[in-house]
């Protein structure tokens, strides 16, 4: 299960995603739609982790993405900080239909 809270600071145009619990696929597109809502006013949106407790590899690939979409991701747990560094130096794994065979 993810709860999704959403902090707008109007002073410093910027909006704040708060993330607990399990982040995982399904809830992606949830988080999507959150970040999307952005474009009516902040300049500045930030991903809060301090509270997830699990990501799985759809949400990482997710989190992978966000950096080119200008969306800061912050208080990242370690096990997701390594994994990002890791999938970065190896990069993605291919996926089960553009396996060469």
């Amino acid at each position: 299960m993810l709860k999704i809270i959403t902090t707008v600071r109007e002073e410093t145009e910027s909006i704040r995603v708060h993330l607990y619990g399990q982040f995982t696929e399904e809830y992606v597109p949830e988080v999507e739609k959150v970040l999307s809502g952005r474009d009516a006013c902040p300049r500045k949106v930030v991903l809060e982790l301090s509270h997830v407790t699990f990501v799985d590899r759809e949400a990482m690939r997710f989190l992978c993405g966000t950096k080119s979409r200008n969306i800061s991701v912050e208080n990242v747990p370690s096990y997701v900080t390594r994994w990002i560094e890791q999938e970065n130096r190896c990069g993605p794994a291919p996926t089960p239909a553009l396996r060469k065979k």
